[in-house]
């Protein structure tokens, strides 16, 4: 599936604008706060139906209309059968509709940063988010597993309801148990996958890691584990008032060539390690879907040297592939011959043609 073409209208600094897109590079060019993040978050919002930076939806109209945010995609199936997605919010009364197919995509920011350098908490969301995707009973067992863990953290924390501490144990072990298997199953396709990217991007380093089950020394493989854990921290639950284990407490441990990348790894070492996650995260969506998810890269070509930009290029700029970036301006992209607009103060400039 083809993204045509976007129009935006009273979305941030966007106050209308109309792109049209190659089915290859498409290059959104202007100095930083002129609103380049906005139009590649409006197309994240169409064809996701959500922002990616993650932003209430109060946040995202424009001070001159603070009424109606329009965002449209239009489709292309590739066989010349077009389609549409309308995403509308309205701000009094608060109201959004969206309307039309979720489109995979890949998203690169500066702020996926956080997949090296962030707390456990980003890395579990990362995990959470990618297998949703791909997993709709992932999704709802999380869920669950989220409520048991509140409800059982509230029972902890208050001496009256103490005696039904254990009442939630059933629902944690049962949907617990199966997000730790599918969490294990999915980090070692993901390792295994963001190791290809990690060598090719960094000349030969090894990026490796696994999942580090939440108040656990050693993975837990069945329900029958998990209950017998819980049992043995039964004491320091209550001295602590909370539920100590679990996959709500997880993390993706990570490290080149055995050495921790939390530890030791440099501000490019952790740039090419988020870089390769969400490369890998690309190649596992493809493969669920049968196509390609729409790339978008957001300013994160600048922080790298010329031969790993170039690098990085090759590797998501094949046929077939739909790629959309912002930069501060146009380097490195002259061979690819890219659609490129130039923006400035929320209003784009059509620089080139279409060479798709």
């Amino acid at each position: 599936m083809l993204l045509r073409s976007v129009d935006i209208r009273q979305f941030r600094n966007i106050a209308q604008a109309h792109l049209d897109c190659s089915s290859q590079l498409t290059l959104v060019v202007g100095k930083n706060a002129q609103g380049k993040t906005n139009a590649l978050d409006a197309i994240h919002i169409a064809l996701q139906g959500k922002s990616f930076r993650n932003s209430p939806e109060l946040e995202w109209f424009s001070f001159v209309d603070p009424d109606v945010i329009a965002i449209t995609a239009s489709l292309d199936n590739g066989q010349g059968r077009l389609s549409s997605i309308e995403h509308r919010v309205m701000a009094n009364p608060h109201k959004r509709i969206h309307r039309g197919p979720k489109i995979p995509v890949v998203v690169f920011s500066p702020q996926d940063l956080a997949l090296s350098k962030g707390s456990p908490s980003d890395r579990r969301r990362f995990l959470d988010q990618t297998i949703s995707l791909m997993n709709a009973r992932y999704d709802r067992a999380l869920k669950q597993f989220q409520h048991a863990v509140l409800q059982r953290n509230r029972a902890l924390k208050e001496p009256r309801l103490s005696h039904i501490v254990d009442s939630f144990n059933p629902a944690l072990v049962s949907y617990g148990t199966y997000v730790w298997q599918t969490r294990q199953e999915f980090v070692l396709t993901l390792l295994s996958q963001a190791n290809v990217s990690y060598r090719r991007i960094s000349n030969g380093e090894s990026l490796g890691g696994h999942l580090q089950y939440g108040g656990c020394q050693s993975p837990i493989a069945s329900e029958a584990e998990y209950l017998t854990v819980l049992e043995q921290r039964r004491t320091d639950e209550r001295l602590r008032m909370m539920t100590l284990v679990g996959p709500h407490r997880d993390d993706l441990a990570l490290d080149i060539g055995g050495r921790s990348v939390s530890l030791y790894a440099s501000q490019g070492q952790h740039r090419l390690v988020s870089l390769s996650l969400k490369l890998a995260t690309f190649h596992l969506l493809q493969e669920e879907f049968g196509e390609p998810p729409v790339i978008l890269l957001d300013d994160v070509l600048s922080e790298l040297d010329s031969d790993r930009r170039g690098e990085l290029l090759r590797m998501i700029s094949q046929k077939d592939q739909q790629t959309i970036v912002t930069d501060t301006e146009a380097r490195n992209y002259e061979y690819l011959s890219p659609m490129i607009y130039h923006v400035d103060n929320g209003s784009f400039t059509k620089w080139g043609q279409d060479h798709a």
